[in-house]
């Protein structure tokens, strides 16, 4: 915690009073202004914070939800070889599942694709 006489280090000199002159009210208004941006700054580092903080947080639980997706794809892809397995055999059963895996990422790449082209060229096809 800071101590009572830094706190009134910090504080800047108070404007001085109006006494009418154009020199007391420009005094005034710079030190409004100054103000001012001390507290916009301070605004802003706090809503910063928060973002950050927000950030974080939503990072972890993607990344949390990204590797639990990929274990239950392998789980599937898992399955399904040793469910097809005693009807074609183990390669088979491998290379089928394996060639199906490989055209749904082929086409969801395809897509992926498209989509990002839309994005740069702005067009609004679907």
């Amino acid at each position: 915690m800071s101590t009572p006489d830094a706190d009134e280090e910090e504080r800047p000199a108070p404007p001085p009073a109006d006494d009418g002159s154009i020199r007391a009210s420009l005094t005034r208004l710079i030190a409004s202004g100054r103000d001012l941006a001390e507290a916009e700054l301070a605004w802003a580092k706090i809503k910063a914070a928060l973002i950050a903080d927000a950030l974080r947080k939503w990072l972890l639980l993607a990344t949390l939800a990204l590797i639990f997706l990929v274990m239950g794809v392998v789980i599937l892809i898992t399955s399904a070889v040793i469910a097809l397995a005693p009807l074609t055999g183990w390669l088979a059963a491998s290379l089928i599942i394996a060639s199906i895996a490989i055209l749904v990422a082929a086409l969801l790449a395809l897509a992926a694709r498209r989509t990002f082209r839309q994005l740069i060229d702005g067009s609004e096809d679907a």
